[in-house]
């Protein structure tokens, strides 16, 4: 039977991800850990909440000025935005605030991001460096922004990218606060699982994914099945069946699989048979390192390398990750990422559109590498400044955007 947080979930899964109250939870891994208990991932969130805490109240006086100017934008013909100055760190990037642009055109009667729905800006790898207060106040504005968690058993809480156990909790914390007094939307959160956590699901292993949706609201489950997200890929064809049965037994939650020539013995039997909540996930990274054709260039082919770097790939302006053509089942939710950076999202939301080409085809975009900076004694940080500006840019562009295919209905 479900709990009573579970049950809250599935009133509510027309509307938004939830909180619930506090309790004993089974965390990742299986171990129960009570209200008072301590860790050592409690200590790197103490040292990691006064840096995001301290960027989280300089983002939310950008965010409140850009959310209001933004409301009552385009009455003058001008738009009021914040100037992101140089793309630093979070702590640096809540920068000047006000600068008058010109409201951008309409795009042209041919333009491909016409007829491009997008369901969700994913921005992933948020961490303990970043206020979940923040996050939510930015959920609370754009709805189609989604933050995408890693989890990975040996990492979490120990490196970038990975957040802690405890930042998990201050984040559900966050919510729950928000539910009681009545200051809540939809905030859409994404596991991305990889290592042991990952194969447990395969394996046919539901635990993990129903404490994510029970205690902590995720409604996406993002599975990275490869060799560059520590699961022995060789032999993906044996869970065909266990993960099959893992879909069908948590309808109200989403599950992305990663599409590329490591996973195809998984990925292509499932698009045989495709679940309502089944979707497929499209990284050019992922592409390149599987020996596939990652970019297309004017000249001679350039190595991989660069896009699966991390994010900044400026070096090459003629070389573009490859966007392949959506699973070709109408039905089924597709993402694109790897190789997505704030200085190209347009024109790689563009070339997406036109790969996509049906209309009534909503996709989701996913960034991780190009929103990270390094810095002194910050080697690789979540920029808050480079999510406002890929945010921006999504809003201003003014693309259609459906409720979620899935994930919200």
């Amino acid at each position: 039977p479900l709990s009573p947080r579970a049950a809250g979930h599935e009133a509510q899964a027309r509307t938004a991800p939830a909180g619930g109250t506090q309790r004993a939870r089974r965390l990742p891994g299986g171990r129960l850990m009570s209200e008072g208990e301590g860790s050592d991932s409690e200590s790197v969130a103490a040292v990691g909440r006064g840096a995001g805490e301290r960027a989280g109240a300089k983002t939310r006086a950008w965010f409140n000025a850009y959310g209001y100017r933004c409301r009552r934008g385009s009455a003058g013909g001008t738009r009021s935005t914040p100037q992101i100055a140089g793309g630093g760190s979070s702590s640096s990037s809540a920068a000047a605030i006000g600068a008058p642009v010109p409201a951008l055109s309409p795009l042209s009667e041919g333009d491909p991001l016409r007829s491009l729905e997008l369901s969700f800006l994913s921005l992933s790898g948020v961490d303990d460096s970043v206020s979940p207060r923040t996050l939510c106040d930015i959920s609370q504005e754009f709805s189609f922004v989604e933050w995408g968690v890693n989890f990975r058993a040996e990492k979490q809480g120990k490196e970038p990218r990975y957040a802690s156990l405890a930042w998990l909790r201050q984040l559900q914390e966050e919510i729950d606060r928000r539910q009681q007094t009545g200051k809540f939307a939809p905030i859409h959160f994404a596991a991305h699982l990889g290592g042991e956590y990952c194969v447990d699901v395969l394996k046919g292993d539901t635990s993990l994914v129903r404490t994510l949706w029970e205690d902590y609201g995720f409604l996406r489950i993002h599975l990275c099945p490869t060799r560059s997200h520590g699961v022995n890929s060789s032999q993906l064809k044996k869970y065909l069946a266990s993960l099959k049965s893992v879909i069908v037994a948590l309808p109200q939650v989403e599950f992305i699989l990663l599409v590329s020539k490591e996973t195809r013995a998984l990925t292509f039997q499932l698009m045989n048979d495709c679940q309502p909540n089944l979707a497929f996930f499209y990284d050019a990274e992922e592409i390149a390192l599987n020996g596939g054709s990652p970019s297309r260039t004017s000249g001679t082919g350039a190595s991989g390398g660069g896009a699966a770097g991390g994010g900044a790939s400026g070096g090459c302006c003629s070389s573009q990750p490859r966007r392949p053509s959506p699973c070709p089942h109408p039905g089924i939710h597709c993402g694109y990422g790897g190789g997505l950076t704030v200085d190209n999202l347009t024109d790689e939301l563009r070339r997406i559109a036109k790969v996509v080409s049906g209309p009534r085809r909503p996709v989701w975009v996913d960034l991780e590498s190009g929103l990270r900076s390094s810095g002194a004694g910050r080697p690789d940080e979540f920029d808050l400044g480079k999510a406002w500006a890929c945010i921006r840019t999504v809003f201003d562009l003014d693309l259609p955007r459906p409720r979620p295919t899935f994930a919200s209905r």
